[in-house]
C-alpha cells in the first residue's frame, strides 16, 4: 500500500499543471462591520503555491499573529484526465481598538517577474460592549494563544430590555460554532441573577436541538443552552454579569514537520490525509445584559393591588349555601393567566364575625414553556359558621397590573349568600367538606386537662455550684492530665533503657528465631536449621543478660545462669544443646528425628529459664 501510495502521489507531482500568470487570482477578505475590541481573521486568497508575498501597511488594528500561511488541494478525475487547483491563503489575525470606517490596502504578490495586487477592504469599527467580547481562546502546543472567538462564542438575548417591575422577560443563552465539532458543554446553569425572581423555561432532561443560523454571511450551528423566565423584583437599571462556558473542541493540530516543497506542505495538510486532530479546553463569556426596570404606576393603583403583573382570569365558587351550624363550607378562587403567578398573594376573604375561618390550602397549577411562565393558583378557604343567620361574602376583589397597556385592572367574584338554620344544639360533630379537614377543632374537646402526676422536687436552694461533687468534677480534669503525663514519662524512660529493652524482647526473638528453624526443619535443610537454633540460643543470652555475641562463651554462659541462680541442671541441659548443634552442623548423617528433638528442647530448655529468672 504503501508503494502503491508513493506511486499516485509521484504522478499527481509530475501530471498536475501549473497555474498560468493569466489565470491567477488574487483577492482579500474579512468582517466587514466589527465592534471595538473584536478579534477577526484577515485572509488573503490566491490559486497559486508560487510567488513572494508583501503584506499591506495595517493601521488602526492591532496585529495579533500573521501571516499565517494555509494550503488547500483539490483533485478532479474526468474521463481519465486529472485536474487539480489549489488554493493557498495568508492568514491575519486582527484586533480592532478605535471606532471609525478604515481601509485595509492591497497586498502584493510577485509571480515569474509579475507582480499581483488584491483587492483593498473597508472596515467599520462600532462602538461595543466591554462585556460582550467573547474572550475565547485556546492554547496551542507551543504555549502561544491564538483566538477561537469567531468560531465558537457564547451569546444571551432577551426579549424586552425595558420591563416595568413584575414583568416576564424571557433571556436565553445560545452557543454558536462554526465548523468545530464541540462536547462536554458545561454551562454555569446556576449562575444567579441578582434582582430577579428566576424561573427555568428549558426541559434540562432534553437534548439540545441544533439549528442553522448565518450571521454575517457565515454560517453557524447554534443550540439554547439556557432559557429562563425574569421577573425584576426592583426598578432602575439592573446588569445581569456575563455567564461562562467551558466546552471541549476538536481542533486541527498543525504538522511539527515540514519539506522544503510548498507542494508536499500543502499535499499532507489536506484533511482527507491527515487527519491529526487535538481536544482543546474552551473557556467561553457572554455578553452581559442591562435591562432598565421601569417602576410602577403610582396613579390608579389600587388600595389591595399585591404585586401581581401579567394577564389573569378571576374565577369563584362555593360548595354550598345552604347550612346548618357548625356545617363547613368551602370557597374556592381560582387565578389563571400568564405572569407572576407564584408572586401573588392569598386573595382577602371578608368573612362574617360568626364564621370561623381557617388558612387556606393552595394548589398551583403552573406551567412553562418556550413563551414564559403560565397556568393557575387555586385557594380553598374553609370556613364553619357558629351561630344561625343570613350571611353574605363578597365580592372578592383581584387587581393587578397589565403591562401591555401600562394600566391597572380590577377583578371581582359574585356575591354569595349563606343562609344557616339552628341545627342540634346538643351536637358537637362538625360536618365538612373540601379542604384542610385536618386543621378543624371540634367544640368541647379542644381543650386538653392540665397534665397530672408525681414529679421529682428538689430543696430549695440546693445548687450544684460550690458543692463537693461541683469541685471534685473541677479537679477530674487536673488528675487525669496528670496520671497521663506520669505514663508517657514512664514510657520514655523505658524506651531510652536499651538493655532493659532487650531484656524483654530476648524470649519474643528467639521465638522468633525458632519459628524461622522450624521452617527450615519442614523443608529438611539442615544447616540451615542448626544455625538457626544456634542464633536463636545464643541471641537469647546476649539479649537477656545485654552480653555482647562476641563476648558470649560456654564459660561466660554458666558463670551468668549461675548468678541468677538457675539450676545446675538447666545450665547444663543448655550447654548439652549448644554443643549438639555445633556438632550437628559439621556431623552429616543426623536425621529428621534427632532435629525434631533438638528442636523440642530448645523451646522447653528457653522457657525453663525464663520462668526461673522470674522466680
Amino acid at each position: 500500500m504503501r508503494k502503491y501510495l508513493l506511486s499516485a502521489i509521484m504522478m499527481m507531482i509530475f501530471i498536475i499543471p501549473g497555474v498560468s500568470a493569466d489565470e491567477v487570482q488574487f483577492t482579500a477578505s474579512a468582517r466587514k462591520l466589527v465592534s471595538v475590541g473584536d478579534r477577526f481573521q484577515l485572509t488573503y486568497s490566491v490559486n497559486s503555491r508560487d510567488g513572494k508575498f508583501v503584506g499591506p501597511t495595517i493601521r488602526h488594528f492591532r496585529v495579533l499573529s500573521g501571516p499565517n500561511i494555509s494550503t488547500s488541494q483539490s483533485y478532479q478525475v474526468i474521463q481519465g484526465k486529472m485536474s487539480a487547483s489549489v488554493t493557498v491563503s495568508y492568514i491575519y489575525y486582527l484586533q480592532s481598538f478605535e471606532e471609525g470606517k478604515f481601509e485595509i490596502p492591497p497586498a502584493t504578490l510577485s509571480i515569474d517577474g509579475k507582480e499581483y495586487k488584491s483587492n483593498t477592504l473597508s472596515i467599520e469599527v462600532i462602538k461595543g460592549n466591554a462585556s460582550g467580547n467573547n474572550n475565547t481562546q485556546r492554547t496551542s502546543e507551543k504555549g502561544k494563544s491564538s483566538n477561537t472567538k469567531d468560531d465558537v462564542f457564547l451569546r444571551a438575548y432577551i426579549n424586552n430590555k425595558n420591563p416595568y417591575q413584575g414583568e416576564q422577560v424571557i433571556v436565553n443563552y445560545k452557543i454558536y460554532t462554526a465548523n468545530v465539532p464541540i462536547s462536554d458543554i458545561d454551562f454555569q446553569k446556576s449562575a444567579s441573577f441578582p434582582g430577579f425572581w428566576v424561573s427555568n423555561l428549558r426541559d434540562l432532561s432534553k437534548q439540545i436541538e441544533p439549528q442553522e443560523e448565518v450571521i454575517d454571511g457565515r454560517e453557524f450551528l447554534t443550540g439554547v443552552l439556557y432559557k429562563g423566565a425574569l421577573f425584576p423584583q426592583k426598578s432602575g437599571e439592573i446588569t445581569v454579569s456575563p455567564k461562562k462556558l467551558s466546552c471541549t473542541a476538536q481542533l486541527r493540530s498543525e504538522g511539527s514537520k515540514r519539506t522544503k516543497d510548498p507542494f508536499f506542505d500543502s499535499f499532507f495538510d489536506d484533511p482527507f490525509f491527515n487527519k491529526r486532530y487535538k481536544n482543546v479546553r474552551l473557556e467561553i463569556t457572554s455578553n452581559a445584559l442591562k435591562i432598565n426596570v421601569k417602576p410602577l404606576p403610582i396613579t390608579g393603583k389600587p388600595s389591595g393591588f399585591s404585586g401581581a403583573v401579567g394577564k389573569f382570569k378571576f374565577e369563584s365558587s362555593v360548595d354550598n349555601t345552604e347550612l346548618t351550624v357548625n356545617d363547613a363550607v368551602t370557597l374556592k378562587l381560582i387565578i389563571s393567566g400568564s405572569g407572576n403567578l407564584e408572586l401573588i398573594n392569598t386573595p382577602e376573604v371578608n368573612w362574617p364575625p360568626d364564621f370561623e375561618a381557617y388558612e387556606p390550602k393552595i394548589t398551583n397549577n403552573i406551567r412553562t414553556s418556550a413563551s414564559g411562565v403560565s397556568g393557575s393558583r387555586t385557594f380553598e378557604f374553609l370556613a364553619i359558621p357558629r351561630s344561625a343567620g343570613n350571611f353574605t361574602v363578597g365580592p372578592i376583589e383581584l387587581s393587578y397590573f397589565d403591562p401591555s397597556n401600562g394600566s391597572y385592572k380590577i377583578l371581582r367574584s359574585d356575591t354569595f349568600s349563606f343562609m344557616v338554620e339552628k341545627g342540634d344544639q346538643q351536637s358537637t360533630s362538625v360536618t365538612y367538606s373540601g379542604v384542610a379537614q385536618e386543621d378543624i377543632m371540634y367544640l368541647g374537646q379542644d381543650i386538653h386537662y392540665i397534665k397530672t402526676g408525681s414529679y421529682p422536687l428538689t430543696a430549695k436552694g440546693a445548687y450544684l455550684f460550690a458543692s463537693p461533687l461541683f469541685y471534685a468534677l473541677l479537679a477530674l480534669p487536673v488528675i487525669l492530665l496528670l496520671f497521663i503525663i506520669i505514663l508517657v514519662v514512664n514510657s520514655r524512660k523505658k524506651k531510652k533503657n536499651v538493655a532493659l529493652l532487650r531484656n524483654r524482647k530476648a524470649t519474643r526473638v528467639a521465638r522468633k528465631n525458632l519459628k524461622k528453624a522450624k521452617e527450615y526443619l519442614s523443608a529438611q535443610q539442615r544447616e540451615a536449621f542448626y544455625t538457626e537454633v544456634s542464633r536463636a540460643l545464643w541471641g537469647y543470652l546476649s539479649d537477656k543478660f545485654n552480653i555482647p555475641l562476641s563476648d558470649l562463651s560456654m564459660d561466660s554462659v554458666s558463670e551468668r545462669l549461675a548468678d541468677k541462680e538457675v539450676s545446675e541442671e538447666s545450665i547444663s541441659k543448655f550447654i548439652e544443646v549448644l554443643n549438639n548443634c555445633e556438632f550437628a552442623r559439621f556431623a552429616p548423617g543426623e536425621g529428621k528425628g534427632r532435629m525434631n528433638e533438638i528442636y523440642n528442647e530448645s523451646i522447653l530448655l528457653i522457657s525453663q529459664i525464663e520462668g526461673e529468672l522470674k522466680s
